[in-house]
């Protein structure tokens, strides 16, 4: 029988071993471990002093992000280390079943899974495009306030964010009006995320340009660039094909309680 072993630092290096032979697949779990620990809590299905699964909770966003991996058998006993309510899940497909059993009111969308590697990518370039700066943390909250159901941030967190994640903004007569970052960063995969342009801008291709542009930066400091989209946003779809990302596989994005969609 697996047994469920907390992850502290006694045993977190031997963790991250196990995930090493597939970062992809476990970036997220891959990345806190090692640069988010006090704002992580995982716990790992073991047998035989090897992993069968785990489930993460991820405590430094507006809601707590958990991220659930394995083959099923192990899957209820792992979902008894979720918060109660109020929660975003990332987890594979097959696991559904079980999700909905412990969480019967929750909503599930599917992702596409896509990805690019180093020198399979496509870009595109523009004067109107720029990194951001620490000092254009004012233009992203004015871009992000238009977001629905988005906990208003000071200017400082936003210039934090910039700071801390690497950003790439279209810029119309100095207005931010689309942009796109990455909020992991390792050797072997860049996660893209973020990505977002104002309602009045869009259909104008500036979402492919700044997607490209932190693609770029992404596929000159690691192996390959990934991101997850809703299926049914084809619109985006199309813009990350232009680039060159693929479909590798789909996701669960579970929402419980927030009222949030991918």
């Amino acid at each position: 029988m697996n047994r469920i072993t907390l992850i502290d630092k006694s045993n977190r290096e031997w963790l991250v071993d196990q995930l090493r032979p597939d970062v992809i697949t476990h970036v997220f779990a891959f990345y806190d471990l090692q640069y988010e620990q006090e704002n992580t809590i995982m716990r790992a299905a073991v047998e035989d002093n090897r992993l069968k699964g785990y489930v993460l909770t991820y405590h430094a966003l507006d809601f707590p992000s958990v991220v659930l991996e394995c083959d099923g058998e192990d899957a209820a006993k792992l979902l008894k280390y979720v918060p109660e309510d109020k929660f975003i899940m990332h987890a594979p497909q097959h696991l559904l079943p079980a999700i909905e059993s412990k969480f019967p009111a929750s909503k599930h969308y599917v992702e596409n899974w896509m990805l690019v590697n180093k020198g399979k990518a496509e870009f595109f370039s523009s004067e109107h495009v720029r990194r951001l700066k620490e000092e254009d943390g004012s233009k992203l909250a004015s871009v992000l306030s238009s977001l629905k159901g988005r906990s208003k941030q000071s200017q400082k967190k936003y210039s934090d964010w910039i700071k801390k994640m690497p950003m790439y903004g279209v810029f119309v007569d100095d207005e931010l009006v689309s942009y796109a970052g990455s909020f992991i960063q390792t050797r072997e995969v860049w996660m893209i995320g973020g990505v977002y342009t104002l309602p009045d801008h869009r259909n104008k291709g500036y979402a492919t340009l700044s997607t490209s542009a932190i693609t770029r930066e992404a596929l000159e400091k690691s192996e390959a660039a990934a991101l997850f989209v809703r299926s049914d946003n084809y619109s985006a779809i199309r813009a990350y094909e232009k680039i060159g990302f693929r479909k590798i596989g789909e996701k669960l994005w579970v929402d419980v309680g927030t009222g949030r969609k991918p």
